[in-house]
């Protein structure tokens, strides 16, 4: 059903959702803050409401946002925060299906209001000079492979400069903590790593309003701080405004409390409607506990006004009895039984061939007990997710031991574990009877959606169906990566529900987590911190231990900000990016190797852990790294242009004898150009060889003409085998010529060549590194996938995760597909958002042609004009 036709019935304009979804009257009345006097208007709204084709929207909504202003967006899951936040950048209606009705205005600061953007209408290109946006997925949110590209290209957008575009790309990606990643492939960064670098290329050009989604989800503590600092201080330099959508209350508002969050709330109900639009300190004291029964997380000083708990209880304590009997016991197993023991093991990401040297965690030993929920705390790149992969033995051990029973593992991206078309089916994948499956479909909130797609689930449904799958799939073990990542209140306090259950049923439970709220729910609690594990300790011991959490870079609400690391003084002295007395940003928490060590992509092995101390990492004010291989350093047009010529040499050449010389020259060029060694050479030719080998049997064989061996059992010609020979040999000419010039440049320095000598238009040459992007990110993907579907089978008898047969591949393929299109969507918007379109536009980057290029063409020229004088 199209939107129009769910608005229809709606009063005003939106079909309503149950009754028991609606939020309640309440006393006093919306809570309504004047903008900041004198400060002039950024964005202007006026009865803004939009409606999604499944019928849910937010809205409506008047009012106004000044330069400066810092406002936050409250509400809980599928209220439409994120939902308004893409109305403003103008995805709705371009990017998504929507109906949007009022009015909303975005004004560029010229005099009387003469640039006002109407994203509505002009889409995300139109806001694109005046707005910055960051969305909840950080994966899809850098859209160019290397960093630094990515966080030019809105300031190429804007016409910065070129002189001025690598200092205010290095600025900002320190100011995020990540300067040092300025030359590396988005595809080798973390999710923590992602997510700074898509904050700096929003904040790059300086928009007069920044939208931000959820921007904490996947950071540890130090990440927090500097994002929170960061952003801190483009407002205070630029004088943008801050619409803030965050979950994470009490760490992005710091020490200061309520001081410290953004000065005004718009607050949404369940339904989407305005509940209060003013000063934060009102609308939470007024509104805290409605939005806290809808599911919301508040401020710890708001919670405990509320009259409840901090860390609140987990909701298992308020379940009816009973309700553990949906959670399946694996087996008659007694409390405290040690079901999985680690002993002495070094754990690390495998490389291709299952092994590695770079170990995250060594002198690993861990019992993981029958009726015990146990958490895993540390910093982004500590290595939970990889001490979860070695728990369920999706990941070898580089030393040590694991013996014990099976384990399951629902990883942080729910999605990829999907193996079933609905939702009924994806429970009945488990091979659970009818009976239990109807059980843990009212269980999780999901008897409503049984015959839905899981895909079409929201964030939170999607999460309880993954855990709810696993935990029917009647595992002794049960672990869980952070499954309370990107959830409010009411969908964590569910998803920690089920996992206490099941260790109440006599299960192992193992959490990831850096949500200390979460270790309410857990009976001890394990710290990763230094590359050791450091417990089990209960958790009240933890928060009382000021030097563990410091070793940990945890932090817990009511203490100052971010522990700092043990080092030196400057790190000791905090994490803040402040603003330097040139109003420039100066650099956030995070060093180098604290990020470095950042965690991989949701469910991917951590990265390396050490860092070449020796080594200065590159930035943005740096060049490229310069290519070792002569061949490589020379410019990708001219070898293109020469590569092109060869080929129109060659086709017309019909003598082999000349071809074959090419071939021998091409060829020795090849190996000393590129530095490869005859086998390689041979190696990566043997496509081409095998296709040369086909067209030269071809023709002898078919060819008429003269039969130089009459007796043989088949025809062979002369003339077939002169021209099979001629066009055997230029398809080997022009595929190696092909490979040297693959081999030799990289997709961004064709791409930047291209665009300076060829003049190809930025938008095919950008929009061509996006797809690379997009295609160095499918082997991760399918690792993932693959894994996931992994865990979905019955294990081995040792416990081992299941092989996957045909059928089960050409299912991770689909889901590939699907996730490669929804990705492909997603960095589409980026880079519009971004400002890629068909105006004019500045280019940071460009390539000049050198004498040794010259001197390679005049070398092929003469080389080809010597063989061809000498055939002729």
């Amino acid at each position: 059903m199209s939107a129009e036709a769910h608005a229809a019935g709606a009063a005003p304009g939106r079909v309503q959702g149950p009754e028991h979804l609606q939020a309640p009257e309440q006393e006093p009345g919306p809570v309504r803050a004047p903008a900041p006097a004198g400060e002039p208007r950024v964005l202007v709204a006026e009865g803004l409401e939009a409606v999604l084709p499944s019928g849910t929207g937010v809205g409506p909504w008047s009012g106004e946002i000044r330069a400066g202003e810092q406002v936050l967006l409250l509400g809980p899951s599928g209220s439409g925060k994120s939902t308004l936040l893409r109305v403003l950048a103008g995805a709705i209606p371009s990017h998504q299906r929507g109906r949007v009705t009022g009015s909303v205005r975005l004004l560029d600061g010229t005099a009387g209001g003469a640039g006002a953007i109407d994203p509505v209408a002009g889409g995300v290109l139109a806001t694109a000079p005046v707005l910055g946006h960051l969305g909840q997925d950080p994966v899809d949110g850098v859209c160019l492979p290397l960093i630094a590209d990515d966080v030019a290209l809105p300031l190429e957008s804007a016409c910065t400069p070129p002189e001025r575009i690598g200092p205010r790309v290095h600025e900002v990606l320190s100011a995020m903590g990540v300067g040092e990643l300025a030359h590396r492939s988005a595809a080798a960064l973390s999710g923590g790593q992602l997510q700074r670098a898509s904050l700096a290329a929003a904040i790059a050009a300086r928009p007069r309003l920044l939208l931000l989604d959820e921007p904490t989800a996947m950071l540890d503590a130090e990440g927090v701080a500097a994002v929170r600092s960061a952003v801190d201080a483009a407002t205070d330099q630029t004088g943008c405004a801050l619409l803030l959508v965050e979950h994470r209350l009490d760490d992005w508002a710091g020490e200061r409390g309520l001081d410290g969050l953004p000065a005004r709330t718009v607050a949404l109900d369940r339904s989407g409607r305005v509940l209060a639009d003013g000063p934060t300190r009102e609308v939470l004291t007024a509104h805290g506990p409605v939005l806290r029964e809808q599911g919301c997380w508040l401020p710890r000083e708001i919670e405990e006004r509320a009259g409840g708990s901090w860390p609140a209880e987990p909701a298992g304590s308020a379940e009816p009895a009973g309700s553990a009997a949906l959670v399946p016991l694996a087996s008659a197993t007694p409390r405290s039984e040690v079901l999985l023991h680690l002993r002495d093991a070094t754990l690390g990401p495998p490389d291709a061939s299952g092994r590695g040297d770079d170990a995250v965690l060594t002198c690993a030993d861990l019992e993981i007990r029958a009726g015990r929920l146990l958490a895993v705390v540390g910093r982004n790149g500590a290595g939970k997710s990889t001490l979860l992969g070695a728990l369920s033995r999706l990941d070898p051990l580089r030393a040590g031991t694991l013996e014990g029973a099976a384990a399951g593992l629902v990883l942080q991206r729910p999605e990829s574990q999907f193996v079933a078309d609905t939702v009924e089916d994806e429970l009945a994948a488990s091979g659970a009877p009818q009976d239990v499956r109807r059980a843990m479909l009212e269980r999780l909130d999901l008897a409503d959606h049984a015959s839905q797609s899981p895909y079409r689930l929201s964030g939170g449904q999607q999460r309880r169906l993954s855990l709810g799958a696993m935990l029917l799939a009647d595992r002794p073990v049960l672990l869980a990566d952070e499954p309370g990542y990107g959830l409010d209140r009411s969908a964590q306090e569910a998803v920690l529900s089920l996992l206490r259950e099941a260790a109440d049923a006599g299960r192992g439970v193992v959490m990831t987590t850096h949500d200390l709220r979460s270790l309410e729910a857990a009976d001890e609690v394990v710290v990763i911190a230094d590359g050791r594990l450091v417990g089990p300790l209960a958790p009240s011991d933890l928060l009382a231990d000021d030097a563990l959490l410091r070793r940990a870079g945890l932090r817990v609400a009511d203490r100052l900000g971010p522990h700092p690391r043990e080092g030196t003084e400057a790190e000791r002295a905090g994490s803040s990016a402040p603003v330097r007395a040139d109003g420039s940003l100066s650099p956030g928490a995070g060093s180098p190797l604290s990020e470095q060590q950042s965690s991989a992509p949701a469910d991917d092995p951590a990265p390396r852990t050490a860092l070449d101390p020796l080594a200065r990492p590159r930035t943005a004010l740096d060049p490229p790294a310069r290519p070792r291989a002569p061949l490589a350093r020379r410019d990708p047009t001219v070898l293109l242009g020469l590569l092109t010529a060869l080929s129109i040499v060659c086709i017309t050449l019909t003598d082999p004898a000349p071809l074959l010389v090419l071939y021998a020259l091409l060829a020795a060029g090849t190996m000393l150009g590129l530095r490869l060694g005859p086998l390689a050479l041979a190696r990566v030719q043997a496509p081409f060889v095998l296709f040369a080998a086909g067209v030269f049997m071809v023709n002898v064989l078919s060819r008429p003409g003269h039969e130089p061996w009459p007796d043989l059992p088949v025809r062979v010609t002369s003339e077939g085998i002169v021209l099979g020979a001629a066009l055997a040999l230029r398809a080997l000419v022009i595929g190696l010529g092909a490979v040297a010039v693959v081999r030799a440049s990289d997709p961004g320095r064709t791409m930047t060549s291209l665009r300076t000598h060829a003049r190809l238009p930025a938008r095919i040459a950008l929009a061509l590194l996006a797809g690379q992007r997009l295609l160095e990110d499918l082997p991760r993907r399918w690792a993932t996938i693959t894994r996931a579907h992994r865990l979905r089978r019955p294990p081995s008898a040792d416990g081992t995760p299941a092989r996957l047969g045909p059928r089960a591949m050409a299912r991770c393929a689909f889901a590939l597909l699907v996730d490669a299109i929804r990705s492909s969507t997603r960095i589409a918007f980026a880079l519009e958002s971004r400002g890629l379109g068909t105006g004019e536009r500045t280019q940071w980057r460009t390539a000049a042609l050198t004498r040794a290029d010259g001197a390679l063409v005049v070398g092929v020229v003469l080389a080809v004009a010597a063989v061809l004088a000498l055939a002729g």
